[in-house]
């Protein structure tokens, strides 16, 4: 554990944070892990189910003691990490510990109430990728329609499909893109940028999956829709709101109304309360709603006021809970949420426990990439800019 971490972890807890993890002593704590998405923007499963975990009980004193309490529950719990039985490709660090998932989330409300609140004209966003077990890129036959069999245009004859030889090896492949989302004061339109490919890079496992990469050749591998020969392109255009509106629920929530939506938790639960009875008709568990539209709304643009009250929204949830300390592919310290609906994956967010910022958003990998993600995010750099093209300061 750094000391600069468990400094600003110990500075975060004001008197009242600590009055309330005293009043939480030996409530019960439910068991979790979540939600099944689509690579990329699909909506994710709403089948939520409650789950149980052990009784953990805890004990805080009042006053100057309770201080004292928390903070030792920060230096053993909240901070130590411990294995989570983790997704490959993420390094777990620490000893096995109990983690205090109450107090991490409320110390992380706090560190994020504290951020400067900033505005801009545009979004900047890099964020970084990975395509596990990559295939190899399969060059298109001349002439060929890409039209498969069974295609719903009949009079379309069916086409012969191009054979890929099987792969007789792994990879993982990464790549990062930059983007701008901009909307001019006084416009109804919004304005985009976006840069990518950018520092395209392929892993192989093991000695054996190069060898045999290289007896096929040492074709171009595919990574994120692109390949490893692909060069950088920059692409400006002019578009709709809904191409970055997050989702909370069903419900595509306005870009420009993101930065207006409640900054206390009353507020905030009341709103998003609303729209998880009009989604469940309240009929499935709102604490694992809400973590579900979680790093929609920490990626976006939202206030530190409204970041505040979602950690703790969170905290209040039996059904959150923190599974571990990592480090992140980018080789960033976080620490790892998580909760649990009812087709058993279970996504995780990795959150900074210095900043309280996102780190990453992870999909765990099922069937043939069960041991990797199906989806690994890492977001490398946000914030503000006054103009496209501009790189918010460090």
């Amino acid at each position: 554990m750094k000391h600069n971490e468990l400094d600003s972890m110990i500075n975060a807890l004001k008197p009242a944070v600590v009055d309330e993890l005293a009043n939480a002593a030996y409530e019960r704590r439910p068991d979790t892990s979540l939600i099944r998405a689509r690579t990329g923007t699909a909506p994710v499963s709403r089948g939520l189910v409650p789950g149980r975990r052990p009784v953990r009980r805890l004990a805080f004193a009042t006053g100057a003691t309770a201080v004292v309490a928390a903070t030792a529950v920060l230096a053993t719990g909240v901070l130590s990490g411990g294995h989570d039985g983790g997704t490959a490709g993420n390094r777990t660090t620490g000893p096995k510990a109990a983690i205090n998932t109450r107090a991490f989330l409320l110390a992380s409300a706090e560190t994020a109430a504290k951020q400067p609140a900033t505005h801009g004209t545009c979004w900047y966003s890099r964020t970084r990728m990975w395509d596990d077990h990559l295939a190899p890129f399969q060059k298109p036959i001349p002439g060929v329609s890409p039209v498969p069999r069974g295609s719903p245009r009949p009079h379309v004859k069916p086409s012969r499909i191009p054979k890929v030889k099987p792969q007789t090896f792994q990879a993982r492949g990464a790549s990062s893109d930059e983007s701008w989302a901009c909307t001019p004061p006084g416009g109804t339109g919004m304005r985009f940028r976006s840069r990518l490919p950018l520092d395209v890079q392929v892993a192989f496992p093991t000695k054996k999956d190069e060898a045999a990469w290289r007896a096929a050749g040492s074709p171009p591998l595919n990574v994120n829709g692109f390949t490893t020969a692909s060069k950088p392109v920059t692409t400006t255009y002019n578009g709709r709101s809904h191409l970055v509106n997050p989702d909370i629920g069903r419900h595509e929530i306005e870009w420009k109304t993101i930065p207006k939506l409640p900054t206390t938790k009353s507020g905030l639960e009341a709103y998003l309360r609303k729209l998880w009875r009009e989604d469940t008709r309240g009929r499935t568990d709102f604490g694992k709603y809400v973590f579900v539209s979680a790093a929609d709304l920490l990626r976006t643009p939202t206030t530190p006021g409204t970041r505040a009250a979602l950690y703790r929204i969170l905290a209040d949830s039996p059904s959150v809970h923190v599974t571990g300390r990592i480090t992140d592919r980018v080789g960033r310290s976080g620490v790892a949420i998580s909760a649990q609906v009812n087709d058993g994956v279970a996504p995780r967010l990795i959150v900074d426990p210095v900043t309280a910022q996102l780190l990453d958003y992870e999909l765990p990998g099922t069937g043939t990439r069960k041991n990797s993600p199906d989806q690994y995010i890492a977001y490398e750099r946000q914030g503000w800019v006054n103009e496209i093209g501009a790189l918010p300061a460090s």
